[in-house]
């Protein structure tokens, strides 16, 4: 007859039956290769040991022909052997154990059911029991399943976040170095500053998702092993067995749910639009480049009777006499606006807008086929994308906020095939917003001097320089 202790050395760690077609995995630990196929099909992406927790990127085996060579000779012996069955008898009556003890969660015999200790206790037969706890390990797994599957979809997405960023951090890079590589010395060393700050903002995410990660694949590796333990449990036909140790068992069943929370993966806008960024390193080096804001002219074809333009088409301002202009069609008859006449339908473009110690107005970008003969709100759905300033305050749809610093140059970026338009103070280049939609038509610049109060008669001016 074969030993227990060979026995035990041939026993697979998953069925804990003797090996069947054993293999052997990268790690050296052996498993059937019908069990570690069934614990693999489970998992999306790498692969672990079960035994020891070894990640594999790939699923290899290596079958074990030796092993599995004394496995059969091993069952060969055992066939014919009598099947001992384990007695669960009272330590301290020495009678079989045919009752369990609901408050005690525990079996007990006969003569303990009938003690002062359990009379006050529920006290049912062993089978009846059996049967109970058997329907709560079955909804226990049931719940540890679903718990299995959003973890493993925690971390798949967590692994997505860690390639999105890194795609991110990969393209944005690449911008920065081809725009430097057109500039000298000084350049290229204001290249490496941006894509070590790049980088520094990329590495503060990551850490956040791969400590995430790492706790997700570690909630993941003790839930495989209490979903392996209640398992195996289950397939005990004995309730005697199926009961023994059942309160540690459930304990472990009910591990605390931890959610690793969702990390943003999108990087600083300052930090992530780089193409704006480049003017600021323009400025500090205007001995080298000037950079020239794109420049713009007003329609006069579209300005509002109280509003009036300068002789070089660059500045507009707000009067109280109605001008005496020509009807047009695409004049603004309701609200104090103006257009310029060069509209976009694709590319990048760039602009800057001298808004001064203004009090109210309206700088931004909209859809040429706005309405002209009534007031609508500035909204994207009504096709505007602008910043509204009204008594110091920068009014954009669901963000009210203040500014750090007063507002003189208002910077306008139009990004028309990414659907984007975005506001900087063109002093510092801070950005102050970006709104993104999808454009299908041509878009226009938007100024609105507003009335004039005594803290608002200044124009708005486009600059060049």
């Amino acid at each position: 007859m074969a030993s227990a202790n060979l026995v035990q050395d041939l026993t697979c760690p998953v069925c804990l039956e003797v090996f069947t077609d054993p293999v052997s995995l990268e790690c050296g630990h052996h498993f059937c290769a019908a069990c570690i196929s069934q614990v693999w099909e489970r998992v999306s992406g790498d692969v672990s040991c079960p035994q020891c927790r070894q990640v594999f990127a790939q699923r290899n085996t290596r079958p074990a022909y030796t092993l599995r060579n004394i496995a059969e000779k091993v069952n060969q012996l055992r066939v014919g052997a009598p099947e001992q069955k384990e007695e669960f008898v009272c330590r301290e009556h020495d009678e079989k154990l045919k009752l369990f003890c609901q408050e005690e969660q525990e079996m007990i015999c006969l003569v303990c059911g009938l003690s002062a200790k359990h009379k006050m206790h529920n006290v049912i037969p062993i089978k009846e029991a059996a049967q109970g706890h058997k329907e709560k390990l079955e909804e226990s797994l049931k719940l540890l399943q679903e718990r299995m599957n959003q973890s493993v979809r925690s971390k798949w997405e967590g692994e997505t976040a860690i390639r999105q960023l890194k795609d991110q951090v990969d393209g944005r890079s690449y911008e920065i170095r081809a725009e430097f590589e057109k500039m000298h010395q000084f350049l290229r060393e204001r290249q490496q500053q941006m894509v070590a700050e790049l980088q520094r903002e990329a590495d503060k995410i990551l850490t956040q998702l791969e400590n995430n990660l790492k706790r997700t694949v570690k909630e993941i590796s003790s839930l495989e092993a209490v979903i392996q333990d209640v398992k195996v449990r289950l397939k005990i036909d004995d309730p005697h067995g199926l009961l023994k140790d059942m309160q540690v068992l459930l304990r472990r069943s009910e591990l605390p749910v931890s959610s690793p929370g969702v990390v943003s993966v999108d990087l600083p806008e300052d930090v992530a639009e780089g193409r704006l960024r480049y003017l600021k390193v323009w400025k500090e080096m205007r001995a080298v480049v000037s950079p020239v804001p794109e420049r713009l002219t007003l329609d006069p074809d579209t300005t509002h009777n109280q509003l009036v333009l300068s002789q070089d088409l660059m500045s507009v301002q707000y009067v109280t006499t109605k001008q005496n202009r020509q009807d047009h069609l695409r004049r603004f008859l309701r609200e104090f606006c103006v257009l310029n006449s060069q509209c976009f339908t694709s590319g990048r473009h760039y602009w800057e807008v001298y808004v001064g110690y203004k009090s109210c107005w309206v700088v931004g970008v909209c859809r040429e086929s706005v309405k002209r003969d009534r007031v609508y709100p500035y909204t994207p759905a009504e096709g505007y994308w602008v910043i509204h300033v009204s008594s110091n305050l920068v009014k954009i749809p669901n963000v009210i906020s203040h500014l750090e610093m007063k507002l003189r140059k208002l910077g306008v970026y139009l990004d028309y095939e990414r659907g984007q338009v975005s506001f900087y103070n063109a002093d510092n280049m801070c950005h102050i917003h970006t709104y993104t939609d999808s454009f299908t038509e041509k878009l226009c610049l938007i100024l609105n001097p507003c009335t004039d109060k005594p803290d608002n008669t200044e124009p708005l001016t486009l600059l060049t320089t």
